[in-house]
């Protein structure tokens, strides 16, 4: 899928988060650019840039229409899990979700990464 637009969300924890719209065809133009109506698939993604900028934008949660029906991909939870949603969820209720949600999401990646590197650092003696 090809991205129209990202948003940014206010700081959270030190960190910048975005909310990025994604859509499949590729769009002629983001202006003139209607989701749902001009697009054959949807997703939203909410991300955060990691501590080393030279990384790409770390995922925290994702809703979208590939595999044939919208779907959540809990990508914040461990085992990371896929929500199927059904084909009446629309990407208003998408995008609902995602902004009232994205600060729990985001506590969840955010404390399971702190929590892996206390593990390392317990592993290397500091």
């Amino acid at each position: 899928m090809h991205k129209l637009r990202t948003l940014s969300l206010p700081a959270y924890r030190g960190r910048e988060f975005f909310l990025t719209v994604f859509v499949e065809p590729d769009p002629d133009s983001i202006d003139s650019f209607s989701v749902p109506a001009d697009a054959d698939q949807w997703g939203l993604s909410i991300h955060f840039q990691p501590d080393d900028p030279y990384e790409s934008h770390t995922e925290v949660a994702r809703i979208d229409t590939s595999h044939g029906e919208p779907h959540f991909d809990h990508l914040y939870a461990s085992p990371q899990r896929k929500e199927w949603l059904g084909q009446s969820y629309t990407f208003a209720e998408a995008r609902r979700r995602l902004l009232s949600n994205w600060r729990t999401y985001a506590d969840a990646v955010l404390d399971s990464t702190t929590d892996d590197n206390a593990d390392k650092a317990d592993d290397i003696g500091q």
